[in-house]
């Protein structure tokens, strides 16, 4: 099951994608602030500003299935031109980015790349490692 905080489109803004349109799925959760302001203080991450927690923003749900993940991303960036592009980001994805959705991803011909906090691995197939070192 992945639980996803939303799914949208929008224009990449870091890095040698910057300016590049982009469908960004945001799972929720992350591994160094559970997103509440109670625990704000006592976190390991004291600098986010992204809402990551639960599953109520824009197409955002849980899925039962990778496949089932990759069709709403490709409803999201529809027939635009260009290579397809998914930027996947929380929270922190790679507690619920595995081969199972990066294969599905690829089936769709999606590059991928990743917004992360870089305190877990990254699998394989992902095109670009954004890492935040800001905490």
């Amino acid at each position: 099951m992945y639980r996803v905080k939303e799914i949208f489109l929008t224009l990449q803004g870091e890095a040698s994608h910057a300016g590049r349109a982009a469908v960004f799925l945001r799972f929720s959760g992350c591994n160094l602030w559970d997103g509440s302001r109670e625990h704000r203080e006592s976190a390991a991450c004291k600098f986010c500003d992204t809402d990551f927690v639960g599953t109520d923003g824009e197409g955002g749900g849980e899925f039962e299935t990778a496949q089932g993940l990759s069709e709403s991303v490709a409803k999201v960036w529809g027939e635009r031109p260009g290579r397809a592009f998914v930027v996947v980001t929380g929270g922190e994805p790679l507690l619920q980015l595995d081969a199972a959705l990066i294969d599905a991803l690829h089936t769709l011909k999606f590059e991928i790349a990743i917004e992360t906090n870089g305190t877990l691995p990254a699998p394989a197939g992902v095109g670009g490692v954004f890492v935040s070192t800001k905490f």
